[in-house]
Parts: C-alpha cells; structure tokens; sequence
C-alpha cells in the first residue's frame, strides 16, 4: 500500500500545482480493487494504521480498521485504509477513485500482457483496468 500511496503522489503532486494556481484542467483518478474500496466506498474519519489499534488515530478513506477482505481475494493491496494525503487530497475533490473487479483487472492485466510483452501485478493491473475504461469513454464521445 505504501508504495502505492507515493507512486500516486510522485506523479500527481506536481500537476496539482497548476491546478490550484493556473485552473489547469488535470484529472487525477485512483484505481482499487473492489473487494478492498477504500477511497470509492469508506469513510473519511479518524482510524487506526493497524489491525491491533496500537497506532495513533490518522485521518483517511478507511473500511474500518477490523476491515478484512475475502480469502480469495488476489487482487494485490489488502490494507483498510488509503494515506492521510491521498484521502485529503479526495475529500476536497481534487481527485477521484474507481473500483475494480477482479476479473476485470484480470482481463486487462491480460490484454497488456498480449500488447506489451509485460506482466503487471495485481496493483498495477487495476490502473491498467481503469485506463483502458477511460480510453474507451473518451473515444465513445469522439
């Protein structure tokens, strides 16, 4: 997950700029899997970092910090929450998040795959599902 949180940030942070400043039209959306929907179907309240609740309360998108996914979920990030920034970042609006099924990450970890020669992981997948369904709106409304 944490991994996760900075690739987000690494890449967003400096288009976030010319959004706020400049009225740039920047779209920033986060992708997770659907047996895990943090950012797409939590709450934005103070909870633990942790399962135990031996961390400090951190503000975030979370499911509960007793959140535990179904057993045969593979689809990568198992953890109850999303980052302080990045569920920040949400709640102003300044982002936003979809959620993905397993099988559909599957599929489009499969067709990138057959296009590119690489196999992504879960995680990676996911995005890759996301944007493959942002491709095709946009072409839809050519």
């Amino acid at each position: 997950m944490l991994r996760w949180r900075f690739k987000l940030l690494r890449y967003y942070i400096p288009f976030l700029r010319h959004k706020l400043t400049e009225g740039k039209d920047v779209r920033v959306i986060a992708a997770e899997p659907a047996s895990c929907p943090k950012l797409t179907r939590g709450q934005f309240q103070y909870d633990f970092g942790d399962e135990a609740g031996y961390t400090p309360l951190i503000p975030m998108f979370t499911l509960g910090h007793n959140f535990a996914p179904a057993n045969i979920h593979a689809g990568g990030l198992r953890y109850h929450g999303a980052g302080s920034i990045v569920s920040q970042l949400m709640k102003d609006g300044l982002m936003s998040a979809y959620d993905v099924k397993q099988l559909d990450t599957f599929q489009a970890a499969t067709l990138f795959a057959q296009a590119e020669g690489i196999i992504p992981a879960p995680e990676s997948s996911h995005a890759i599902a996301v944007a493959i369904r942002e491709a095709l709106e946009a072409k839809r409304r050519r």
